[in-house]
């Protein structure tokens, strides 16, 4: 046991140890990309969310009825003094009618900060 510490504790030195190195004076971020966040638009966040949507139906978080439910709406609003995409989902195959709304959030950069079926 002692030594299985002992080569955990060596392999955490050297994984912390040498990942400075990488980022030291002559390490050069023009590279033909920005690293800056672009805002999306209402499109793109009705995108992200459909995609976001079918991933739960293929987890099986929703059920398959929601597989090709449209988007409902899409509106952007501030929380917390930051602007945030709601989009809305209503799917009237859903027999739990607290459940036939579902809500997706993405933060204005384009990824997801939460889902419910309240809105809230």
């Amino acid at each position: 046991m002692k030594k299985m510490i002992t080569k955990v504790a060596v392999a955490a030195i050297l994984t912390l140890g040498v990942n400075p190195l990488y980022a030291g004076a002559g390490h050069d971020h023009e590279h033909g990309h920005s690293h800056a966040q672009e805002k999306i638009n209402e499109a793109k966040a009705k995108e992200i969310a459909i995609k976001e949507m079918r991933k739960y139906v293929l987890k099986g978080k929703l059920e398959k009825s929601w597989e090709s439910v449209p988007v409902n709406s899409a509106k952007q609003q501030v929380f917390k003094s930051v602007p945030e995409w709601i989009v809305a989902f209503k799917n009237q195959n859903e027999t739990n009618p607290e459940q036939q709304n579902l809500y997706i959030f993405v933060n204005q950069y384009g990824e997801i900060i939460g889902a419910n079926f309240t809105g809230k």
